[in-house]
């Protein structure tokens, strides 16, 4: 527990580490950041959120990736839309 009782998790570290800045970009990881351009969506915001929550219900990386798996055509349908047109 932090100095105001409050329990930190994994993603409020990555938050604090800077993965706010890709919170809503499209793509997988900053790696990628350069191949697939720099396409922030409501779609890639809404996956994000979603994998977000499962991790903060203590599932796995991968379980919540799957968890979010709904989320994730309107995602990619979202950034070839940004990206093409």
């Amino acid at each position: 527990m932090n100095a105001i009782g409050m329990t930190l998790t994994t993603v409020d570290l990555e938050l604090v580490r800077g993965g706010a800045d890709t919170f809503g970009r499209c793509g997988p990881g900053a790696a990628m950041q350069g191949l697939l351009g720099n396409i922030y969506t409501p779609e890639c915001k809404a996956h994000d959120a979603a994998v977000r929550r499962e991790l903060r219900r203590g599932t796995s990386y991968l379980g919540a990736q799957l968890k979010a798996l709904p989320q994730l055509p309107a995602a990619v349908g979202s950034w070839f839309r940004e990206r093409f047109k």
